[in-house]
């Protein structure tokens, strides 16, 4: 399969999320930055870059369907191997979020420190509805050669929406970059390859804005 090459930062902008990245009242406490939640800086409620981008997701309205999403940690891949497998199979297609949940729970006391790295069975299973058995297949086989740090630069977030139905859509595997962040080296690559699966894979970039700024539109 080929790898496109992205060439600059707009091809890895798409696909449109319609939340807006634009944030307000930076603080930094040590290492840690956070803003306001609200995208119009209102409010007191506060969290860090990828929270934020989360729950603004999650509050997304439009006729027909509801929005979630979870953080993806760096060894979420080897966490969820561990709870359904190695190998992905065509029966993970036929799980449910409850069968997900009690094979995490009969995996629990092996999973040990990578227990937090592991989605919500709600998450896994919109993962594994939206990837599909072959792309998982490739994604697995990437992210479990080796267990040294992340070397793959999974993205921080995966976004989905469910539809009346109860069918998981609109899959986006999003790499959260407040403004002046550098890349790691190995986050581009990764985003390249989730494309060249067919999946929607991005970065977002932070705008920060005092009070006083006039807002942009969403992303």
């Amino acid at each position: 399969m080929t790898t496109k090459v992205l060439h600059d930062d707009e091809q890895i902008r798409k696909p449109a999320l319609r939340i807006s990245h634009i944030v307000y009242g930076r603080e930094k406490n040590g290492s840690r930055v956070t803003y306001l939640v609200d995208p119009k800086g209102g409010g007191e409620q506060r969290d860090v870059a990828e929270e934020v981008i989360l729950k603004r997701w999650r509050k997304r309205v439009f006729p027909g369907y509801s929005f979630h999403g979870d953080r993806l940690y760096p060894h979420c891949w080897k966490a969820i191997s561990m709870v359904l497998g190695n190998a992905p199979s065509a029966s993970w297609m036929t799980l449910s979020v409850e069968s997900i949940n009690e094979m995490r729970e009969a995996a629990s006391e092996s999973l040990g420190h990578l227990r937090h790295s592991l989605p919500a069975p709600s998450t896994m299973y919109a993962l594994i509805q939206v990837c599909g058995f072959e792309r998982l297949r490739l994604i697995f086989e990437r992210h479990l050669q080796t267990t040294d740090g992340d070397p793959f630069g999974t993205p921080d977030l995966f976004l989905f929406a469910t539809d009346r139905s109860g069918r998981q859509v609109m899959g986006r595997f999003v790499e959260v970059k407040k403004p002046e962040e550098p890349f790691q080296k190995t986050q581009k690559p990764e985003i390249e390859f989730l494309q060249s699966l067919g999946l929607h894979a991005r970065v977002l970039r932070l705008i920060e804005r005092d009070a006083m700024q006039p807002a942009m539109k969403n992303v």
